[in-house]
């Protein structure tokens, strides 16, 4: 049975990475860690390893433990565990599992969250990331963070973007509203929410999903797209329609009905050809 006995600073020479891990190292989320610490000061999460005979076995950590050896550090903070490699290896999968997993509009809400941190540690970079970090020398930052959060959750690094983009514009109320639908969000409409910047029809598109009232954003942003420009168009169909509907049904009837029709509808008539001369009909 596992179970985690202490958490302490231990030796990194110690540490073994066995062979067959679940996921290989990717060098993306090393830079990815490594800027966090620079902007930090520190690894923030402890790795979690197996106490062995001697020395210890990776479990958990493997980017972090690469950026601590990069970095020069003798030693990293670890969650020691004693348990068989078998419960160890069900562990690493996991915590890999948790990420990769997150709800789509969670990992939206936290991606927003993680850019808005870091603008406020470089307020100097609001202007133009990419630019100002290049002209800083640290080209890394945001794109490369969109780059590992595309390759783990099957994306492309402009998707990534939509999705911080719309967890960026989503208002509080707006991300409770969408928490509570019946169906959950799936990532393509958080993608396509971040495409979205007219706050009326993102509110519109939350409150269509979240009601249940629309199978996916994409078909809430034509229903929108409906309501502001199809009623209209409808209306003026409709209206033509029965114009020429009137005209022809006037030119078809026998002079007599078309003068009983003028003097049945005379007051209505004048008052229209009042509007049409400006006022100047009598």
């Amino acid at each position: 049975m596992r179970k985690a006995r202490e958490e302490k600073d231990i030796l990194i020479a110690e540490i073994a990475i066995g062979e067959g891990r679940v996921t290989p190292l990717n060098k993306d989320a090393v830079q990815v860690i490594r800027q966090s610490v620079y902007e930090t000061g520190q690894i923030r999460d402890a790795i979690h390893v197996r106490k062995l005979r001697k020395g210890y076995e990776l479990i958990d950590g493997r980017h972090r433990l690469e950026v601590a050896r990069e970095m020069g550090w003798p030693r990293i903070r670890a969650k020691v565990w004693y348990c068989t490699r078998e419960e160890a290896r069900l562990m690493e999968a996991d915590a890999n599992v948790t990420f990769t997993h997150m709800a789509p509009l969670d990992l939206a809400m936290s991606l927003a969250a993680r850019k808005a941190a870091y603008l406020k540690l470089h307020p100097e970079t609001k202007a133009g990331v990419a630019g100002a970090m290049a002209r800083h020398g640290q080209q890394r930052k945001n794109i490369s963070f969109a780059d590992f959060i595309a390759a783990v959750a099957g994306l492309t690094p402009r998707q990534v973007r939509n999705i911080i983009a719309a967890g960026e514009r989503l208002t509080d109320e707006e991300a409770r509203q969408l928490a509570g639908a019946p169906k959950r969000v799936a990532m393509k409409d958080l993608i396509e929410i971040g495409k979205i910047g007219e706050p009326e029809e993102r509110a519109y598109v939350v409150r269509a999903l979240a009601a249940g009232e629309a199978k996916n954003a994409t078909a809430a942003r034509k229903a929108w797209g409906r309501a502001q420009h199809g009623e209209e168009a409808e209306a003026a169909d409709k209206v033509d329609a029965a114009h020429k509907a009137l005209v022809a049904a006037f030119r078809r009837a026998p002079a007599e009905a078309q003068r009983r029709f003028v003097a049945t509808q005379s007051a209505r008539l004048l008052r229209y050809l009042k509007e049409l001369d400006g006022g100047l009909a009598e």
